[in-house]
């Protein structure tokens, strides 16, 4: 079975966030398969990773019956590939869609991901690639579909769509930077309409629709929902089911598959991070750390409220960058509130130090589809500290349970954290058996994609024989 997954970001290649993970960790666990051939498809950005990529060919987006008087390098793009652990590695290279810092809210956001989409749709043709099944990601392949079905070649493949984020649905009316003319040669057919909606583009005209926890399926399907956009109709009638995420333990190093060996290297590494961040060197501190994009979604509101609780017999550690009045909340208070250190930007590497170092994870999320954060720390025995909410209601399990690996708030707000963190704190000061319990338990937690894409092969096998 040929799988092929539209992307904006490949863990490796490009990552602005946790679906570079993801993506990574889907393909490489289908790659082992001898049943699968696994193909991705990104743009080529100006801050991608290229070394190595080989160029394979261009092409000139062309229509019958449609023409159009367009600057050329709107219209041609280049072919690059390379083999990547068994996933073949495709990317769509265009100077003038791509080239770019940023890659997200641009004044072209239609045409640019129209042009991206059409280039899949064309590698696809030219390369006769021949898919069974290709699976796109959220919004921004949301026209792959439309281009596929539209045009005259029949793929006669099955067309799938994966929800990471149903909170953000890209609405644009047409404009000069987003010219309607230019946007439908892309497509290879008129548009109705005087916008376009990318969310509902996608999936509307997918056969079938993922996210990737069965919560969060269940709560963007929810007629009351607030996190589905207003789309919660759609999900409804296209029956969106979820399967959750999963972790690809290969990027992680526990350095032990012993537990009991393993705390003593958490322990150093908990000295060594202190030592690195100009904190109070000792053992017996609880450090509580808290990586990820900062933003009302991840909780930063009511993390910011909690500061002064956590940093009383405690330590924090900020990772992540967001907007810019978040980013300077937090980092303004760095060498004003002891105990304290917020590293507004982010780094991968330090990123793995902090998890592993990392008594107990804040992500009190206000709501969250799957989330990776959470595997990450239960990997490295940090225990997490959620909201009962999506992938995070999943995966972990409330201290006051027999399989506890963590601590779970009562509801969404400051003073849940609070009861929260007063709790851990407890149990990390006054109950080291229960301690040692929850780490014991979140460190035997499996959540790698080894397990998690079972459930993704027995729906693609289900749905080729429909």
């Amino acid at each position: 079975m040929h799988l092929i997954i539209g992307t904006t970001e490949y863990e490796g290649l490009f990552k602005n966030g946790g679906l570079g993970d993801a993506i990574f960790g889907l393909a490489n666990a289908f790659a082992k398969r001898d049943d699968f051939e696994i193909s991705i498809i990104l743009p080529n950005y100006k801050k991608l990773k290229d070394d190595g990529f080989k160029d394979i060919g261009e092409f000139e987006i062309k229509n019958k019956n449609m023409t159009i008087n367009a600057d050329s390098n709107k219209l041609k793009g280049k072919f690059l590939y390379k083999k990547l652990k068994g996933v073949n590695a495709y990317l769509i290279e265009n100077d003038y869609y791509f080239y770019r810092d940023s890659i997200h809210n641009q004044n072209d956001e239609i045409v640019r991901w129209a042009f991206f989409c059409r280039g899949i749709y064309e590698l696809i043709i030219q390369k006769s690639l021949n898919p069974d099944i290709i699976q796109t990601n959220d919004y921004h392949e949301g026209f792959v579909t439309s281009i596929c079905k539209a045009n005259e070649n029949d793929l006669n493949c099955k067309y799938v769509v994966s929800i990471h984020n149903a909170f953000i649905r890209n609405i644009y009316k047409f404009n000069e930077d987003n010219p309607k003319d230019l946007f439908e040669y892309y497509l290879g057919f008129k548009w109705e309409d005087d916008q376009v909606d990318m969310l509902e583009c996608s999936v509307s005209t997918a056969d079938y629709v993922l996210t990737v926890s069965p919560d969060y399926a269940e709560s963007i399907k929810d007629p009351n929902s607030n996190i589905s956009a207003g789309l919660q109709d759609l999900y409804r009638e296209k029956n969106v089911i979820g399967f959750l995420n999963g972790l690809d333990t290969s990027i992680y190093d526990r350095y032990s598959n012993n537990f009991n060996s393993f705390l003593k290297v958490k322990e150093k590494s908990k000295l060594e991070l202190q030592k690195k961040l100009n904190l109070k060197v000792d053992k017996d501190i609880p450090l509580f750390s808290y990586i990820c994009r900062i933003s009302e979604q991840k909780g930063s509101p009511i993390v910011y409220d909690n500061l002064e609780n956590i940093v009383n017999d405690g330590q924090f550690v900020l990772l992540g960058i967001g907007t810019e009045e978040c980013n300077i909340k937090f980092s303004e208070l760095n060498g004003k509130l002891d105990n304290y250190v917020a590293c507004i930007y982010f780094d991968t590497e330090l990123a793995k130090e902090i998890y592993l170092a990392s008594d107990f994870f804040l992500m009190p999320s206000y709501f969250e589809p799957c989330g990776i954060a959470q595997l990450i720390a239960l990997y490295y025995a940090t225990l997490p500290i959620v909201t009962n909410i999506g992938g995070l209601k999943e995966t972990v399990n409330d201290y006051k349970s027999n399989n506890g690996n963590g601590f779970k708030l009562k509801d969404y707000s400051s003073e849940s954290l609070c009861d929260t963190i007063k709790i851990a704190k407890n149990v990390y000061f006054n109950d080291k058996e229960l301690l040692f319990k929850l780490m014991n338990n979140a460190y035997c937690s499996d959540y790698s994609w080894d397990n998690a894409i079972e459930n993704y092969i027995k729906f693609y096998y289900k749905i080729l024989n429909e």
